[in-house]
């Protein structure tokens, strides 16, 4: 009697195998972004590439870094459920690096090159000043943090959904509720919007890390619809240029996110070719493993550099800033979990 194979549909926990090298592959595309907005700030054209990167792909990794977040942070809480541990561990691997780089950051900042003094360092060590003119070198920690106190309420909102009706329901006014906020911030200080949209516009695809991260948890099939999503987010990003921030920065990152999906499946499939896969994943991991400390320690190089008159927008400022970078990061990991064990 013959029978039919029928072939199993991926299932969402593929992301969670490959959460490692998304976060990789993010971390390179935020630094490959930056490098391609210098282009722009500084008028260097260069091949059709950066143009495609600046008017497509933009900064929509950090959405993808925001959904792994919401992501990861939904297995963690399913494993250790005690929200104190929570904010502990959290906040800790968080805020003692941001410290260690944005302590010396700013102080070089406001007391050296700048001159601004005292006031002007606590204002921009404390986020204030991100809200009163836009100093943004560190937004993302500020975010972050956000994201942090909020989730325990977002997961239990997601997590105690009775049905799969009820848990998209529940996603959806998530979406709209921040979405909603930020109109609000548009229409009543433009100004406070203008300085703020950066952040504000990524908390909902924190929500959908944590949403898919349950999808995840339970090993459910990626359905067809997911795909047809994917495509439509596709066809949406041809409308991104010129469009109102909001549907621009949402269509970009859909795409983002889009893609990551994607990537995992990818790679999942790439294991028949166990080298290739083992090697591709092993380099993609070793930049996920650092992301934090990468994007703090580059976006500090990369500030000062520009401020010396070396914009990394040519090629061998760029190569410089990544090295200073990777090591600048290696050293800050290894300090933060000298610092952690004296704290516990």
């Amino acid at each position: 009697m013959n029978t039919v194979k029928t072939r199993k549909r991926p299932t969402w926990d593929v992301i969670s195998d490959y959460r490692g090298v998304l976060m990789g592959i993010s971390i390179i595309c935020i630094i490959i972004f930056h490098y391609v907005e210098d282009c722009g700030i500084y008028h260097v054209h260069k091949n059709g590439w950066v143009e495609f990167f600046r008017n497509y792909i933009t900064s929509s990794s950090v959405d993808g870094f925001l959904f792994l977040s919401g992501f990861g942070l939904y297995y963690a809480m399913k494993k250790h459920p005690d929200i104190s541990q929570f904010y502990k561990r959290r906040f800790t691997r968080i805020l003692i690096p941001y410290f260690l780089i944005a302590i010396p950051a700013l102080c070089w900042n406001d007391f050296l090159f700048d001159k601004t003094g005292v006031k002007a360092f606590f204002s921009d060590l404390s986020f204030y000043s991100f809200f009163t003119r836009g100093m943004s070198w560190f937004w993302y920690i500020l975010l972050i943090c956000f994201c942090y106190l909020i989730f325990p309420f977002i997961f239990r909102a997601i997590d105690k959904a009775p049905d799969e009706e009820s848990e998209q329901m529940r996603i959806i006014n998530l979406f709209t509720f921040f979405t909603m906020i930020t109109f609000v911030i548009r229409l009543s200080n433009k100004e406070l919007f203008d300085n703020t949209n950066l952040a504000l516009l990524r908390i909902p695809f924190f929500c959908l890390g944590c949403f898919i991260g349950k999808y995840s948890y339970e090993k459910r099939s990626i359905s067809g619809g997911t795909y047809g999503l994917m495509l439509l987010s596709l066809f949406a990003i041809q409308f991104r240029k010129g469009s109102k921030i909001i549907f621009a920065r949402y269509s970009a990152a859909f795409l983002n996110i889009s893609a990551c999906i994607l990537i995992a499946i990818l790679f999942s499939k790439l294991k028949h070719f166990e080298k290739i896969h083992n090697c591709i994943k092993k380099f993609f991991e070793w930049f996920g493993k650092y992301s934090l400390e990468l994007y703090l320690a580059h976006v500090t190089v990369r500030g000062v550099m520009r401020d010396y008159g070396h914009p990394t927008c040519y090629g061998r400022n760029e190569l410089i800033m990544v090295a200073i970078s990777i090591v600048l990061a290696l050293i800050v990991n290894q300090l933060t979990k000298w610092i952690e064990h004296f704290i516990h």
